[in-house]
């Protein structure tokens, strides 16, 4: 069984929700348990939305400071308002084209710039997953996150352009 504290930092409309719900998903389908908690903040397109994943034995969905596993970021300046949750020795994954304090750059990626070059500027969260995916220290596989997007699918249409969100992804780590 996955034992993973995860917070997903953003802004509204970035996807931060379905990330998290994506996440649960692909628990769902390995056959662990997990819980989950968001925080919407100030609940507008813009503003800064937190959600929480504990995969494992937990009671509570909350992920206190220090302790989370893993910190994923789709908005760089929610870095400094959240680097505080994770834990010493945890790992930090986030979405930025420039450096941030202390983060390595390999745990960078542009993902923003590459959904919107390749015309899926919603898919900024999937292409985010892609590459995080494929790190070591996150929970789940490339291929399980593949099967979480086909079942979490509302159309073929959408289907068709989360799955190549995520491997655009996936190519980034390569």
């Amino acid at each position: 069984m996955t034992n993973c504290k995860l917070l997903i930092a953003g802004l509204g409309g970035q996807g931060v929700v379905f990330l998290s719900r994506l996440i649960s998903q692909a628990a769902l389908l390995a056959g662990d348990n997990f819980i989950t908690y968001e925080s919407h903040g100030m609940a507008m397109r813009g503003g800064s939305v937190t959600s929480q994943v504990k995969i494992g034995n937990y009671r509570s969905p909350l992920v206190g400071l220090d302790s989370a596993d893993m910190l994923l970021v789709l908005a760089a300046g929610e870095y400094e308002r959240n680097r505080h949750f994770l834990r010493p020795g945890g790992t930090c994954l986030a979405n930025s084209d420039q450096p941030l304090a202390d983060l390595p750059q390999e745990n960078l990626v542009g993902a923003t710039a590459i959904a919107v070059n390749h015309n899926l500027p919603k898919a900024v969260n999937l292409v985010f997953s892609g590459w995080a995916a494929q790190h070591p220290a996150f929970p789940y596989s490339f291929e399980l996150m593949q099967e979480a997007v086909k079942m979490m699918a509302v159309s073929p249409t959408i289907e068709t352009a989360n799955l190549k969100a995520l491997e655009l992804g996936r190519q980034m780590a390569k």
